[in-house]
C-alpha cells in the first residue's frame, strides 16, 4: 500500500496515478501539492498499467485491472520486457494468448532468455505458433548480432516446444513485415534467420507454398522500391510524413537490390521447386554470383539489359521481370492454378496491383483471373478492375463474375476496404449488359452478407427507389430554375437563354460525363433523364421513350446539343481518368 509517508515532493507520476486509481484523495493531494484529483481516466488507468507491470507490483496491478485498466496486452509487453515473471503468471488468466504473445515479444525485446524460457514453458499450441509469427515478424527488425542471435535462438526453441505455423510465419515475414521494418543493420545475420526458419519448418512447407511465397517476394520488393517513389512525390507536394523516433525511416528506406536479391534466392533454394533453377545447380550454390546471375537470366528472357545486369536501370521495375521468369521460365505457373494468388493479395493490399496482374494477364495466367478481380474489388484498386474486365478473354465466365463481386461486397473474409470497388464494377458494366448488372446491384443489396457500408452505397445509388429520388431531384430543380428564370425583380432572367442553362445544368452534365465506366447509378440516371426530359418537352424533336431507353453516352449528348459550345471544353470526358474517379 502507499501511505503519506512516501508521497514526498518528488514523488514521480507513476505513483501519482496508481494512488489516484485507488482512489486515495489524500495521498494524491500530497503528491500534487494539494490539488484534489480530477476522475481518473481510463487512459491514465492504463499509463500505471503499464508501470505496475514494468515496476513489478502485482498488487497495484491487480487493483488497476478492478478499477477499470484494460491494456493488458501492453502491460505483458513491458513485464516481458523488464522480466518480471509474476507479472506474467498474474496475467496470463486473464487473456492468455494475448499475454503469451505480448509477453513473448516482450522478452525479445528486452533480451530476457529467463522470460523467455518460461514463456514457451507455459505456451499451448496456439500461444507457441503466435510466438512463432511474432518472431518471424521481428526478424527485420532487429539492428545487432545480439539481437539476431537472440531472435534466432528463440525461434529455434518455439520450433523445439511444437509450433507449427510456419506456412504464416513465413509469410508474415516475406510480406509486411519486411515492408514495414526493413532497415539497413546486420542484413547478413537476418538472412540467416530466414534461412533458419525455412529449414525448420521444412515439413510444412510444401512446394507450391514455396512457389506461392517465391511470387509474393517479388510483389513485396516491388512495393518496397516503388514506396519511397510515391513518399518522395508526397513530399515534394508539400505534405508531411513521419518518421520514426530513432531518426531512420523505414517506410522510405530502399535497401540494395543485392540484398534484396538474396532475400528472393534464400526461398527459391529453400524452395527446390523450380525445375529451371534445377538445371543450373551452380546458380544455387555458388552464392558470390548467384545474386546478379538470376536477375541476369530474367533480363535476359524478357530482352532487357542488353544481355548484362544493369542494377541501377533495374531499380523498379526488374522484381517484375523476376516474377515473369519465375512464372515461365522456372515454371513455377505449372505448380497450381492458384499459385499467383498470394502475390495477387499481398499486391492489393499494398496497393500496387495493377502493374502486378498486368503482368500475370500478359503471361496467360487466365486460371486464377477472377480471384484477381474479387481482390481488385475488395481493395478498391480502379485501374486493376478496368484493366481485368477489359482483358478477360471472351465470352467470360458470368457465374465467376458474380462471385467475385459478391465476395469482394461480403463481410465473410471480412469488410471490404470500401463500398467504391463494387460501385466501380457496376459503373464499368461488368456483366455486359446494363440491364442484369443493375439486377445484380439489387441483388447485392438485399444479400445478408453483404457489407453493411456497400449496402447503403447501393440502395441510396443503385436500387430502383434511388432513380425514383433521381426524378424528384430532378424535377424540384427544374422548378426551381423556372422560378428562378420568371422573378421579375432577378436578373438571372436578363442573361442569354443559353447561358441560363448552363448554369443550371451544367454541374449535372460534369458529374455524370466524369463518372467512371460505362453505366450511370440509378440515382444519376433518374437525374439526368429528368433533365433532358424538361429541356426538350414541347419540341417534337425527341420522345420520351427514346429518353428513357438511352445509354450513357447518348444521354449525355442530347444534354450537350442544350448546352453552350464552351461546356464542352470545361468538360473533358477521358474515359481512362474518369475511370479512377473513386480512386
Amino acid at each position: 500500500m502507499l501511505n503519506a509517508a512516501s508521497c514526498h515532493s518528488s514523488i514521480c507520476y507513476e505513483h501519482f496515478l496508481m494512488a489516484r486509481a485507488w482512489d486515495m484523495d489524500d495521498t494524491c493531494e500530497g503528491a500534487c501539492g494539494r490539488i484534489h484529483p480530477e476522475p481518473v481516466s481510463e487512459r491514465d488507468l492504463n499509463y500505471a498499467l503499464l508501470q505496475a507491470a514494468s515496476l513489478g507490483n502485482e498488487d497495484i496491478l491487480h487493483t488497476l485491472i478492478e478499477a477499470g485498466a484494460t491494456n493488458i496486452s501492453s502491460a505483458s509487453a513491458c513485464a516481458g520486457y523488464s522480466g518480471h515473471r509474476h507479472i506474467v503468471d498474474a496475467l496470463l488468466p486473464r487473456a492468455r494468448p494475448v499475454v503469451i504473445g505480448a509477453a513473448f515479444v516482450g522478452s525479445l525485446v528486452g533480451l530476457r532468455k529467463d522470460l523467455l524460457d518460461h514463456v514457451i514453458k507455459v505456451a499451448d499450441l496456439e500461444g507457441l505458433d503466435r510466438c512463432l509469427l511474432l518472431g518471424a515478424a521481428r526478424i527485420w527488425s532487429c539492428k545487432t548480432t545480439e539481437e539476431t542471435d537472440f531472435l534466432s535462438n528463440a525461434i529455434s526453441e518455439v520450433a523445439k516446444a511444437g509450433a507449427r505455423s510456419f506456412p504464416t510465419a513465413v509469410q508474415a515475414t516475406c510480406g509486411d513485415a519486411l515492408i514495414r521494418y526493413w532497415n539497413k543493420y546486420v542484413f547478413e545475420e537476418k538472412i540467416k534467420i530466414l534461412e533458419s526458419l525455412i529449414t525448420l519448418g521444412s515439413r510444412y512447407l510444401t512446394p507450391e507454398f514455396m512457389g506461392k511465397i517465391s511470387l509474393m517476394v517479388c510483389v513485396t520488393l516491388y512495393t518496397k522500391l516503388v514506396k519511397p517513389e510515391d513518399t518522395r512525390r508526397t513530399a515534394h507536394s508539400g505534405r508531411k510524413f513521419r518518421h520514426h523516433k530513432n531518426g531512420d525511416c523505414n517506410s522510405t528506406f530502399v535497401p540494395d537490390a543485392q540484398d534484396m536479391m538474396e532475400i528472393l534466392l534464400v526461398v527459391c533454394r529453400n524452395g527446390a521447386v523450380y525445375r529451371g533453377l534445377s538445371d543450373r545447380p551452380e546458380m544455387l550454390h555458388a552464392k558470390s554470383a548467384c545474386k546478379t546471375s538470376l536477375l541476369h537470366e530474367a533480363n535476359c528472357s524478357y530482352h532487357f539489359g542488353e544481355g548484362k545486369c544493369d542494377l541501377g536501370a533495374c531499380r523498379i521495375d526488374w522484381p517484375l521481370r523476376m516474377l515473369k521468369f519465375l512464372l515461365v521460365e522456372c515454371e513455377v505457373g505449372k505448380l497450381s492454378f492458384s499459385v499467383t494468388t498470394l502475390a495477387v493479395y499481398q499486391a492489393a493490399r499494398s496497393n500496387v496491383l495493377y502493374p502486378v496482374v498486368q503482368c500475370l494477364v500478359e503471361e496467360k495466367c487466365y486460371e486464377a483471373a477472377y480471384v484477381y478481380l474479387d481482390m481488385a474489388v475488395t481493395f478498391c484498386q480502379a485501374e486493376a478492375i478496368q484493366y481485368l474486365l477489359n482483358a478477360l478473354p471472351r465470352p467470360r465466365d458470368l457465374l465467376y463474375l458474380v462471385t467475385a463481386v459478391r465476395c469482394a461486397a461480403s463481410t465473410f473474409r471480412g469488410p471490404p476496404r470500401g463500398p467504391q470497388g463494387v460501385l466501380l464494377a457496376l459503373h464499368a458494366n461488368f456483366l455486359d449488359d446494363p440491364a442484369t448488372t443493375l439486377r445484380e446491384a439489387e441483388i447485392l443489396s438485399e444479400l445478408p452478407k453483404t457489407d453493411h457500408l456497400v449496402k447503403r452505397r447501393l440502395i441510396e445509388e443503385w436500387s430502383p427507389q434511388a432513380f425514383n429520388e433521381g426524378v424528384k431531384a430532378g424535377d424540384a430543380h427544374y422548378m426551381t430554375w423556372m422560378l428562378l428564370r420568371r422573378r421579375s425583380d432577378s436578373g438571372f432572367k436578363e442573361l442569354p437563354v443559353e447561358l441560363q442553362v448552363a448554369i443550371a445544368y451544367l454541374p449535372l452534365y460534369r458529374a455524370c460525363s466524369q463518372a467512371p465506366g460505362t453505366l450511370l447509378s440509378q440515382r444519376q440516371r433518374g437525374e439526368l433523364t429528368t433533365a433532358v426530359l424538361h429541356l426538350y418537352r414541347g419540341s417534337g424533336k425527341l420522345a420520351d421513350a427514346k429518353v428513357l431507353e438511352a445509354d450513357k453516352p447518348t444521354l449525355l449528348g442530347f444534354l450537350a446539343v442544350c448546352l453552350p459550345d464552351w461546356c464542352q471544353e470545361v468538360v473533358q470526358v477521358d474515359d481512362a481518368t474518369s475511370f479512377c474517379t473513386f480512386s
